[in-house]
C-alpha cells in the first residue's frame, strides 16, 4: 500500500525509481560489480521502504534540503589574515 502522505506524481516517482535501480542491480550483480550493486540495493530499499510507509518521505536534518534552516550553505571562504 503506497504512502498516504504521498502525491499521487511523488508515487509515481518512488515506483519509477523502484522499479529502475532494481534492474539495474541486476545488471551490476550480473557483471560482478559488487559495490555499485550494493549502492544500487540500498537506492532500492530507501524508495521501496518510502513507497510502503516505512521510512518517512522527506528528511529535513539533511544539508541538501532547502526548506531546513540549517540546511543554509556555509560560507567556506577564507579569512583574511591579519599581520
Amino acid at each position: 500500500m503506497p504512502n498516504q502522505s504521498l502525491r499521487q506524481s511523488e508515487i509515481d516517482s518512488l515506483q519509477y525509481i523502484s522499479s529502475m535501480t532494481n534492474e539495474l542491480v541486476q545488471m551490476a550483480e550480473a557483471s560482478r560489480f559488487p559495490m555499485i550493486s550494493y549502492l544500487l540495493g540500498m537506492a532500492y530499499a530507501e524508495a521501496f521502504d518510502v513507497l510502503r510507509g516505512a521510512r518517512p518521505a522527506r528528511h529535513p536534518q539533511l544539508s541538501g534540503n532547502p526548506r531546513h534552516p540549517k540546511a543554509q550553505p556555509k560560507d567556506n571562504r577564507a579569512h583574511a589574515r591579519r599581520a
